[in-house]
C-alpha cells in the first residue's frame, strides 16, 4: 500500500551546497513528519549532488532536470511531482524552525476557508531583520498594491485551490515569480493568512537572485499594474500606470467594483503619503 504524504515540500537546489545541508536538516527536523521532501537540483554545478548521496531518507525524492531551465520552471515541475494535499516552500540555503511545518498545517486544518499560510521571518547573515507581514486579509489585499503580501519561502498551501484556478509560476516574473502568482491567486478569489510567529529564517548573502535590485523594481512594477487592471477592470491604462503617485483612478474604479476596503484604502496611501513612499 503506498502512503500518501500530506504535505509535499518544493526546495529548489541552484548555487547553495555551503548551506544545502543545513536546509535539509531543518526540514528532516520537523515536529510534522508526515511529508515528502522533494528537491528540485536545477543543474547547479556545485557539490549538491555529492551532499543529497549522504542522505538515506526516504521522505526524500531527488530531481535533477537535463538543463538549467530557471526557479518558476522547476518550481512548476515540482508542483507537477507533488503528491501532498498541501504544498510547502523552503529555499536550499535557509532554515525553518522545529515546528514550523506542524503550525501551518494545523492553521490550514482548523481554517478550511484559507488557501495559503505563511509566517513570520529572521533574516540572518549579511542583514538581520525580522519581517511580518499584514494578518488582516484586507490589509494583505491592499498591500498587494505595494508589495509581495506573501513570504514566498516561508509559505504552505492548499495544492487543489491553485490547481483548480490553473496557477503556476511564470518564469518570465522572476525575480518576481511568486508575487505575480499571489496577486493573480488573490484576483481569483483565493484567501490568504499570514502567522505572527517567527517561524523560518531567511539567510541573506551575496548569491541570491533577489538581490539583484534594477530587475526585482522593474518586475514588481509589471506585477502592480497587472493586479491593479485585474482587480479593477473598469480602469484606464493610464489610471492604472499612475498609481500609486497619482491614486485617484484606483479609488474611484473601486468604488465601482469594491475589491479593497475603500477606508483601510485612503489610510495605507496617507500613511505612505506621509512617510514618502508615494
Amino acid at each position: 500500500m503506498v502512503t500518501i504524504p500530506q504535505v509535499s515540500i518544493l526546495m529548489p537546489v541552484y548555487n547553495t551546497a555551503p548551506f544545502l545541508r543545513e536546509a535539509i536538516d531543518s526540514m528532516l527536523s520537523q515536529t510534522f513528519t508526515d511529508f515528502e521532501l522533494i528537491v528540485l537540483n536545477d543543474c547547479s554545478p556545485d557539490k549538491a549532488e555529492e551532499i543529497l548521496d549522504e542522505y538515506d531518507d526516504p521522505r526524500i525524492v531527488r530531481y535533477k532536470g537535463e538543463k538549467n531551465v530557471g526557479l518558476s520552471n522547476v518550481l512548476n515541475v515540482g508542483i507537477g511531482l507533488a503528491r501532498g494535499k498541501y504544498i510547502a516552500r523552503m529555499d536550499s540555503d535557509d532554515i525553518s524552525l522545529p515546528n514550523r511545518l506542524q503550525v501551518q498545517v494545523d492553521y490550514l486544518e482548523t481554517h478550511p476557508e484559507i488557501d495559503l499560510v505563511s509566517v513570520g521571518m529572521q533574516l540572518f547573515g549579511d542583514k538581520e531583520e525580522i519581517w511580518v507581514r499584514e494578518q488582516d486579509f484586507e490589509e494583505l489585499k491592499i498591500c498587494a498594491l505595494f508589495y509581495s503580501p506573501v513570504l514566498h519561502a516561508s509559505s504552505v498551501w492548499r495544492k487543489d485551490s491553485f490547481e483548480k484556478e490553473g496557477l503556476r509560476f511564470r518564469q518570465e516574473m522572476v525575480p518576481s515569480e511568486d508575487y505575480d502568482l499571489w496577486t493573480r491567486a488573490l484576483v481569483r478569489g483565493l484567501k490568504f493568512a499570514n502567522l505572527p510567529e517567527v517561524l523560518y529564517r531567511y539567510r541573506i548573502h551575496s548569491n541570491q537572485a533577489t538581490l539583484q535590485t534594477d530587475v526585482v523594481d522593474v518586475k514588481m512594477r509589471e506585477v502592480q499594474i497587472a493586479f491593479i487592471k485585474a482587480a479593477l477592470p473598469s480602469i484606464s491604462e493610464k489610471g492604472a500606470e499612475a498609481f500609486p503617485s497619482k491614486p485617484w483612478a484606483v479609488i474611484f474604479a473601486n468604488l465601482r467594483t469594491g475589491f479593497f476596503d475603500n477606508r483601510l484604502l485612503f489610510r495605507r496611501l496617507y500613511k505612505y503619503k506621509k512617510v514618502g513612499w508615494i
